[in-house]
């Protein structure tokens, strides 16, 4: 039977990263690592199959309307976090270098790399609360502060923005493929790991304030993007402490964190979220 474990991320807007089990014909699901959604393939699309909660597998088999094959590959998963398979990305350009700038995309597979129709790149979900940015003002205006961010770095690509995609290897490095507005010249180039930005957002900025409104929105996002693999030290350890303001956050991907650094603080962290919770 074949089967194949592999973590992907969800994009634009940023919404973390998603644990796969994948047997060809069907797939199962987890945000979290404790709750699996299976999903069938059927003609052009998907159907919801079969839901199990809290690693419990003994209620995973009981669900007869998924196909055995998923079922059996759930039971027999490897420990999560799994590696991450989404190697094909999709990046906003920047205008003047037409260096990576904003991550808008992430593929498996080469026949998933789409045409690019829409480079507009979208932080928040619509409806989101939240974000503050002290680096700009008041915490509690947080509607200016989202819009601020979201026009910074789409303008930094306008007026007529270049979105590529880019085969990433083990090394970090990546090839460019095709994309919009991409021309031929820049088709086959190779790009070092530095020059890519680490996690969503290039943080390199003109002036300090737009370089910390960016850091910012990633420290807002820091418990998903713990979940990330091969960070530097140096960002793990400014993740983490950006995460442990966000206790309730950071318990509900624990189980997905590959790498804990100070692990007294994080457990006090994830305490307190169970007592709010309590």
């Amino acid at each position: 039977m074949f089967v194949d474990y592999y973590a992907i991320r969800r994009m634009n807007p940023y919404l973390g990263v998603l644990q796969v089990v994948d047997t060809g014909e069907a797939r199962a699901y987890s945000s979290n690592g404790r709750r699996w959604q299976v999903r069938n393939v059927e003609g052009t699309g998907w159907r919801e199959a079969a839901g199990a909660e809290d690693g419990d597998d003994a209620g995973l088999s009981a669900h007869s309307d998924a196909p055995e094959d998923i079922m059996a590959a759930l039971e027999r998963r490897p420990p999560i976090p799994f590696r991450f398979g989404d190697r094909y990305e999709l990046w906003l350009l920047h205008r003047e270098t037409l260096a990576p700038l904003a991550l808008l995309q992430s593929r498996r597979w080469r026949y998933e790399v789409e045409p690019v129709r829409d480079p507009t790149w979208r932080p928040f979900m619509l409806g989101d609360a939240g974000f503050p940015a002290p680096a700009i003002g008041s915490v509690s205006n947080s509607a200016r502060h989202r819009g601020l961010l979201e026009r910074q770095v789409n303008l930094a690509a306008r007026p007529r923005p270049v979105a590529q995609w880019f085969e990433r290897h083990t090394d970090g490095s990546g090839t460019g493929l095709s994309g919009l507005r991409v021309g031929e010249e820049r088709v086959g180039r190779r790009i070092a790991a530095p020059d890519f930005p680490e996690l969503l957002v290039d943080e390199r900025w003109e002036t300090e304030l737009q370089g910390q409104l960016v850091a910012e929105y990633h420290h807002w996002n820091a418990p998903l993007l713990l979940t990330h693999q091969n960070l530097a030290r140096a960002t793990r350890v400014r993740l983490e402490e950006a995460a442990r303001r966000s206790p309730r956050r950071l318990l509900d991907i624990w189980p997905l964190i590959p790498e804990v650094l100070d692990s007294d603080a994080m457990r006090v962290a994830l305490v307190a979220a169970r007592l709010m919770r309590a």
